[in-house]
């Protein structure tokens, strides 16, 4: 079931990010962070009828830019409706979500209580290997925030451009 799962979560965040990309203005080859508004505001297309399907072992990379907490539910919770079961001992997270914007204070220990149901949800889906979450530390510096200001699930890596471009470069499909 995982097998069949991953692609056609994949699949779906492609087609969305492809509409998302072409609507957007500006050269074709700028690259602009994916938001959750096209998750808050369009109607998601079925995974299953999402296509292309990338092969099996691919992996996304995003770029996400939220600044409500209601864009990063719209992400994290359309995520869970594609996830049907944890994956197995070994295998990777298919999406490394990267957060270098003013979204990473949702996470701060300092907020939790506030942001619950978002820390709570993203720990979940990393626990269960659906995501990976990245966090700028360039960014939490400027936030106020020191790296015991984060849960522990959350990778911390020094700038999330280069992070990014790093794994641009290691093969993850960029949204």
């Amino acid at each position: 079931m995982t097998r069949f799962l991953t692609p056609l979560l994949i699949a779906a965040l492609i087609v969305i990010s492809v509409a998302w990309y072409l609507r957007a203005s500006g050269p074709a080859e700028t690259l602009t962070p994916l938001t959750a508004q096209v998750a808050a505001d369009s109607e998601l297309p079925s995974p299953a009828i999402a296509s292309p399907i990338p092969g099996a072992g691919e992996r996304a990379v995003y770029d996400l830019s939220v600044h409500t907490p209601e864009e990063m539910r719209a992400i994290l919770n359309r995520l869970e409706d594609l996830a049907t079961a944890p994956r197995r001992t070994g295998e990777q997270a298919g999406i490394a979500l990267v957060l270098h914007g003013p979204e990473i204070d949702f996470f701060a220990i300092r907020n939790y209580g506030k942001y619950r149901d978002i820390v709570d949800l993203a720990a979940k889906l990393d626990a269960f290997r659906e995501i990976e979450v990245k966090v700028c530390q360039t960014m939490m510096r400027e936030l106020g925030l020191g790296s015991e200001d984060i849960p522990a699930f959350i990778e911390q890596i020094p700038y999330g451009p280069g992070e990014i471009e790093r794994l641009r470069q290691e093969g993850y499909l960029y949204f």
